[in-house]
């Protein structure tokens, strides 16, 4: 691993110093700031008039509460039409292709800003500057369908350069085809960001439509009713977005002032994603079982303790104190996505799918069982730090209680084939396991008071208690499993694993797995960790292939802190290798394609590859994270096919 040790001590000394520096009162909204409203996108602003929209909007100092009222008021800009509440996001624009729109723009604030992209689908610089105080009325049609998104920032910024104050200037805009269309949800992701200049830690909160887990709005589906998510990126950051449960199909991919739709025949499956910053991305998916699932993030520190203000002081009185407590009182019992001293918060969204009539929840019999123990083993990490894992019982012992599998073992199942797998939690510590990906009941999937049907919940899995999982694989596949509880502590240090389920018995002689994932601990909770092992190690051992044969290529990516970059080439030429499944579904023919060998994944993502070496030679797999950060190559060996 290319990693300096005199690098990680600094790491460490920095992060301590960190943690060593108290909170400091955040900035409070002015006496006459108006109250924001959280927004979910339902109804379109402004009067329609034949083909007419007449939209009257404003620009206001805001008090935004995303957390609730026990967290700290917010001082933003924000959105909002005349003679209403501001908005975050704000006021959503739907009309018809082909609507004119007559819009009045007041910045009712005392600094200058821009505002973009309010001409949807029109591509390129699309802005207009408004001084303090000023009035702007412009006219425009909305040609082209598609989801899109409008913005506001101070004068002489962009989009991408936004941050604490005018961070919540977003709103959608949807211009829909003519005729009937399946039911959709607007989400529109942002962030609140406030770093210091004293070097104390930066605060910031992370929304779906104006508000953070576990205050943001649950959904109800019906089972079996299709639906649609238009997802709007307002942030200058990558979202790796995780639908638990079910399989989407991406229908369109866009920038926020254009959108382009993916061709019918290219459309794959898929349940991990990422959304580019200032992105906006549209699928839809079937809910077909019954439960409670969720759509969120999964960089970790999007979607916990993080990305969220609770606890920062609201005043030098030490008011922030009392709402911590109060947060931290009601996270621990029952919330929902909580556990005993953890709780999800940031970008995540509960949908509840409700059971359709006579629905029976399925009880798989005769099942294969397999007994997972999860583990410690202590100085088993880079630094000398403890590793959390797991062990599969071979035969009738239990594996000794300090031994752990870097990743965890690979859990062969069968496509079809029941089977009941017992978790065995050896730690000192909760914890839970997700089955990322696999399409399997609500109840196991893995979140703890919020998996589930009815008044039948997942709690978690207690220190020296035990879990069954149980249910029958539908799909054949490359999936992960990991750590759902505290997850960037526990996955960071090694509770990652791949689920391969098949048709038949594997050959390992052409069926590789390349797992990368966590490789030591998270030294500070807003700074990402800069251990990574690929293959349980930070020098792998490589990859043997034969020239002239096809070898499947199965990729895991499972840090939980990283996108990850994977590349196949010499010093000189990268490969090229086919595509054949993402996140466990197989592609369509369109979309299975001989491409150069790189791909970009998010945690949680899987994707298989098919190569043909065609001549002997040292070929080597770059794995590195996107951002600087570490590096581990794989070194892949072609040998020359053996005479019969």
């Amino acid at each position: 691993m290319t990693f300096v040790i005199s690098a990680v001590v600094g790491v460490v000394l920095n992060a301590q110093l960190l943690a060593a520096l108290p909170r400091v009162p955040l900035p409070k909204p002015s006496a006459g700031a108006m109250r924001a409203v959280v927004h979910q996108n339902r109804a379109s602003a402004g009067r329609m008039t034949g083909t007419t929209l007449r939209l009257d909007l404003e620009i206001v100092e805001s008090a935004w509460a995303p957390e609730g009222t026990e967290a700290p008021a917010l001082s933003i800009l924000a959105f909002a039409e005349r003679g209403k509440p501001p908005l975050v996001p704000g006021p959503l624009v739907r009309v018809p292709r082909g609507t004119t729109v007559l819009l009045t723009l007041r910045n009712r604030t005392d600094s200058a800003l821009v505002i973009g992209d309010l001409r949807a689908g029109v591509g390129g610089d699309d802005t207009l500057q408004l001084a303090p105080g000023a009035t702007r009325e412009v006219r425009y049609s909305l040609n082209v369908a598609g989801t899109y998104a409008y913005w506001g920032a101070f004068a002489g910024t962009t989009a991408a350069d936004r941050y604490w104050k005018d961070s919540q200037l977003s709103g959608a805009i949807v211009v829909d085809e003519p005729g009937a269309a399946m039911p959709d949800h607007i989400l529109v992701i942002s962030e609140w960001f406030l770093d210091y200049d004293n070097g104390r830690p930066f605060e910031v909160v992370s929304v779906i439509n104006g508000q953070g887990w576990p205050h943001s709005e649950t959904m109800t589906l019906r089972q079996g009713d299709s639906t649609r998510f238009r997802v709007i990126n307002a942030t200058a950051l990558h979202h790796p977005l995780h639908l638990h449960g079910f399989f989407y199909q991406i229908e369109a991919n866009g920038t926020g002032r254009t959108d382009t739709p993916v061709p019918r025949a290219a459309q794959h499956l898929s349940n991990t994603d990422l959304i580019k910053p200032l992105g906006t991305v549209t699928f839809s998916f079937l809910p077909s079982t019954p439960g409670n699932w969720l759509f969120h993030c999964h960089f970790a520190f999007h979607a916990d303790e993080n990305a969220s203000v609770v606890g920062s002081p609201i005043d030098s009185g030490g008011a922030g104190v009392a709402a911590a407590a109060s947060h931290d009182g009601h996270g621990a019992g029952s919330a929902m996505g909580s556990a005993a001293g953890h709780s999800m918060r940031g970008l995540v969204v509960g949908i509840k799918v409700t059971p359709a009539p006579g629905y029976v929840e399925p009880s798989p019999a005769n099942a294969r069982e397999l007994r997972l123990f999860v583990q410690q083993r202590a100085r088993r990490l880079v630094t000398g730090a403890t590793a959390f894992g797991f062990a599969l019982q071979s035969g009738t012992v239990a594996p000794a209680k300090d031994s752990v599998v870097l990743p965890g073992p690979v859990l062969e199942l069968q496509k079809g084939e029941p089977v009941r797998i017992v978790v065995r939690n050896n730690l000192s510590e909760p914890t839970s396991i997700h089955w990322h990906g696999l399409e399997i009941e609500s109840f196991p999937d893995g979140v703890p008071n919020w998996s589930g049907l009815g008044q039948r919940v997942y709690t978690q899995i207690a220190p020296n208690d035990t879990f069954v999982a149980a249910f029958t694989p539908p799909r054949s596949g490359t999936y992960p499993y990991h750590s759902h509880f505290n997850d960037r502590h526990q996955i960071s240090r090694g509770m990652y694993g791949a689920v391969i389920v098949g048709d038949g018995p594997r050959d390992l002689a052409h069926d590789h797995l390349i797992v990368a994932g966590g490789g030591g601990p998270d030294l500070e909770k807003h700074i990402e960790s800069p251990f990574a092992l690929v293959n349980g190690r930070t020098s792998p051992a490589p990859l043997r292939l034969t020239v002239g044969e096809s070898h499947r290529l199965r990729i895991v990516s499972i840090h939980p802190d990283w996108r990850i970059a994977f590349t196949l080439k010499t010093d000189s030429t990268v490969a090229q290798w086919r595509a054949m499944a993402k996140d466990g579904a197989d592609l369509p023919v369109a979309a299975a394609t001989v491409r150069p060998a790189h791909v970009e994944m998010g945690p949680g993502q899987t994707a298989d590859f098919e190569f043909t070496p065609s001549q002997p030679g040292v070929w080597r797999l770059e794995v590195k994270s996107v951002e600087p950060g570490w590096y581990i190559p794989l070194t892949v060996i072609v040998e020359a096919k053996r005479p019969k």
